[in-house]
């Protein structure tokens, strides 16, 4: 299952990722209503650091579970092919 994978790769992700991967993310998961305005909100404007906004982001991913978790692997290989890659989700 996706979100399972996801939590697998957790530490990779928050360790790795960019500040402009998670903004293009955060549009892209907004558009495909993975996440509200709210959840957006939170991750950008609640957490000070690039990890935080990362654990943050991946948890709420996560939680709302393997098809929210589908789309967001598809995102982040289309946003951040070397990331996917480094993660194993190719």
């Amino acid at each position: 299952m996706a979100d399972q994978l996801l939590r697998k790769k957790r530490r990779i992700f928050i360790h790795s990722v960019g500040a402009g991967t998670i903004n293009a993310l955060l549009d892209c998961l907004l558009e495909d209503e993975v996440i509200s305005q709210e959840d957006m909100n939170k991750v950008r404007d609640e957490n000070d650091t690039v990890m935080d906004k990362a654990r943050v982001l991946i948890d709420l991913v996560t939680g709302k579970g393997p098809k929210s978790s589908c789309k967001f692997i598809k995102r982040l290989c289309e946003e951040d092919p070397q990331l996917a890659s480094k993660m194993g989700l190719h």
